[in-house]
């Protein structure tokens, strides 16, 4: 039976563990910091699960992973206090965890970071190797003062030569600014080279750096100069660029050897042509003399 503070409301799926934690992640504006925040945690899988919390501080990886780290800079680590702490789910059973926040005296403006675990470990077994499993989500607290989300584009890459088909960006952003920088939706990074494509959604955490990829789809065949540029409050931008060269050497091959066949086609039948003509002037005169 589920205890008391949890719903049965969800239904569950075919798989022993399938935990859900929703928001996949918590932002805290200067003015939501007195606030108490929700989290729901739902259990969809087929067996119970003891969930343990804890707060990790942590850096953002440069592939965008949550990358634990004792001493990381701007931790919030210990600013938030969570409730409850620990907590059995039965299958299809929702908890509401809740997230009060205190900030420090004179805290340093800007984004404070923390990651919440939720921790299922690894039940009794005879196997030699355990596995704890869970899932964290960041929480980015925003200390009221002068706020900067400043971005740059540190590095574009691109393969210079491209067959056809489509083309792997990869751009490297750093977060230049005191706040995370987000580039979700119609905020997207878009690669400026033809087309409408843009980079999925990601962000970049304060102090942090992130590598991003996109397929983008060039045109049949150009000399394209690809571009990504960030524009940051006040004016300022940077810009990477890297030139593709697109030649569709496939249908090239096709092309050239569909009119090379032509060719062969014709001067096979033009050949045939002034056999034909040889021959029947050897008849004509055959006959001629013949008559003769």
């Amino acid at each position: 039976m589920p205890s008391p503070g949890q719903t049965t409301t969800y239904q569950t799926v075919p798989d022993e563990f399938n935990l859900t934690v929703s928001p996949t992640r918590l932002i805290v504006g200067p003015d939501d910091t007195e606030k108490t925040h929700e989290v729901s945690v739902v259990n969809r899988g087929t067996a119970p699960v003891h969930v343990d919390m804890s707060a990790k501080s942590f850096v953002g990886g440069i592939d965008g992973t949550l990358v634990f780290q004792e001493d990381a800079p701007y931790s919030a680590s210990e600013w938030v206090d969570v409730s409850p702490m620990t907590f059995d789910l039965q299958p299809g059973t929702k908890q509401v965890v809740t997230i009060t926040i205190v900030v420090p005296p004179e805290p340093e403006s800007g984004d404070h970071q923390v990651a919440l675990v939720f921790l299922v470990p690894a039940g009794e077994t005879d196997a030699n190797i355990k596995v704890n499993r869970g899932v964290a989500i960041p929480v980015y607290i925003t200390v009221p003062g002068p706020i900067d989300d400043s971005a740059a584009v540190s590095e574009l890459a691109a393969p210079g030569f491209s067959a056809g088909g489509t083309v792997k960006v990869t751009a490297t952003v750093e977060n230049t600014g005191t706040v995370h920088r987000d580039f979700r939706g119609d905020t997207a990074l878009p690669i400026d080279g033809g087309g409408s494509t843009s980079f999925p959604d990601f962000t970049v955490v304060r102090g942090g750096e992130r590598e991003i990829s996109a397929e983008w789809q060039p045109p049949l065949m150009c000399i394209c100069n690809v571009s990504v540029s960030i524009a940051n409050t006040g004016g300022v931008s940077t810009t990477q660029t890297v030139q593709v060269i697109v030649f569709p050497v496939l249908p090239a091959i096709i092309l050239v050897g569909g009119i090379a066949l032509v060719i062969l086609l014709v001067v096979f039948a033009y050949k045939q042509y002034q056999k034909g003509v040889r021959q029947a002037a050897v008849a004509l005169q055959a006959s001629g003399g013949a008559d003769g």
